[in-house]
């Protein structure tokens, strides 16, 4: 039980995606030209309103598998399962700011992938932009790539728990198969029973009564 449990405890990192990588961005929309004197006042604030429109939809977009595949081309990893990396890629928003997360079970690759996807904002920012229906709008990476360590999940808490219950449940099988199939004679009536002859003497285990001597 014990082996069983300490195996499952130290191939949980390997088993479970443990670290966290988060990247913050700023989405802001340039005002509109004036044109002449007499101009709408509220410009600032319609730029403002706009900015975060664009970081819902940003969002909704960081997380779809086309913006997955232009990370995958710009990490040059045709290997990248695209799918699977779509389960582990979250966003917050706060007003103007989008933070983007993605989950790996290694720090390098946690790290990797949310680098990408700021390489990929970076460069063809315009484009997501411009199919939002915002050319002028522009994003900035105002915080790098972060990685932290996530303490272990509750079905990471009930996994290594289910391994040390079934280790147990192994460990007791193996001793009764063990003791079924052991055919060592340890005691005189196992011999009796055995020969169908009495037992004449005895020779005592050491210590096995008094100074280990009859």
């Amino acid at each position: 039980m014990l082996v069983v449990g300490l195996f499952g405890a130290a191939s949980l990192p390997l088993t479970y995606n443990n670290y966290t990588a988060t990247v913050g961005f700023v989405v802001s929309v340039p005002e509109e030209p004036r044109v002449g004197t007499d101009y709408y006042m509220y410009n600032n604030l319609y730029a403002w309103q706009t900015s975060e429109y664009l970081i819902d939809d940003l969002g909704e977009v960081m997380k779809s598998r086309a913006f997955l595949e232009d990370v995958k081309r710009e990490l040059g990893d045709p290997n990248l399962d695209v799918v699977a990396l779509s389960r582990d890629v979250g966003t917050r928003r706060t007003h103007r700011v989008l933070r983007f997360t993605v989950v790996a079970r290694t720090a390098e690759d946690a790290y990797r992938f949310a680098e990408g996807a700021a390489r990929v904002i970076e460069k063809r920012g315009g484009e997501y932009f411009a199919q939002l229906g915002a050319d002028r709008a522009r994003a900035r990476v105002i915080d790098p790539p972060a990685v932290s360590w996530n303490l272990l999940s509750l079905r990471a808490g009930l996994d290594l728990a289910t391994r040390f219950v079934l280790g147990g449940i192994l460990g007791l099988i193996v001793a009764a198969l063990a003791e079924m199939l052991d055919t060592t004679v340890r005691t005189a009536r196992q011999v009796e029973e055995l020969l169908g002859l009495p037992v004449l003497a005895e020779v005592p285990t050491l210590g096995s009564g008094g100074d280990g001597r009859k």
